[in-house]
């Protein structure tokens, strides 16, 4: 019996890794697209807490229906805390997005009678500078392709 030489098992081994790269992935689920946007945008809040931030809105769309939405800079007036976000990137028309909106909670509610609340919790305090934020994530490779933060210029 005879060994397959060692070029053979090389190539088949270098083919199944090819394979294994190039195959598709599963599509982005809500949430997954979600925690991507937040890693996006938390470097440009002043909470850095998810949990002061409300999702509005969660939707897949072409480039031909976001382009308008996020021309321009990222930050207009560069008002928001943090890091400069990088330039948004090209917008192909007849590719598929998705689009998430976030805006930040407003304030703690207030307790209702039954529920426990501690009186050392810090508060939820609203964020002082963004107001809005877009986000457009690549459905297919999950990258931020392109993003708007809205914010108050004092």
């Amino acid at each position: 019996m005879q060994l397959p030489s060692r070029s053979f098992l090389l190539f088949v081994c270098l083919t199944l890794v090819l394979a294994a790269c190039s195959a598709q992935t599963a599509p982005l689920d809500e949430q997954q697209v979600v925690d991507i946007v937040w890693r996006a945008l938390e470097p440009n809040t002043s909470s850095h807490n998810q949990a002061a931030w409300e999702i509005v809105g969660v939707q897949t769309v072409t480039g031909r229906e976001a382009r308008d939405l996020f021309e321009g800079e990222p930050v207009p007036g560069r008002c928001a805390p943090g890091p400069t976000p990088p330039d948004n990137g090209e917008i192909a028309l007849g590719d598929s997005y998705w689009h998430v909106q976030m805006k930040p909670r407003l304030a703690t509610p207030r307790p209702q009678p039954t529920e426990q609340f501690s009186p050392t919790a810090p508060p939820s305090v609203p964020e002082p500078f963004v107001y809005q934020a877009h986000f457009l994530v690549d459905a297919s490779t999950g990258q931020v392709v392109a993003r708007k933060l809205y914010c108050v210029i004092y």
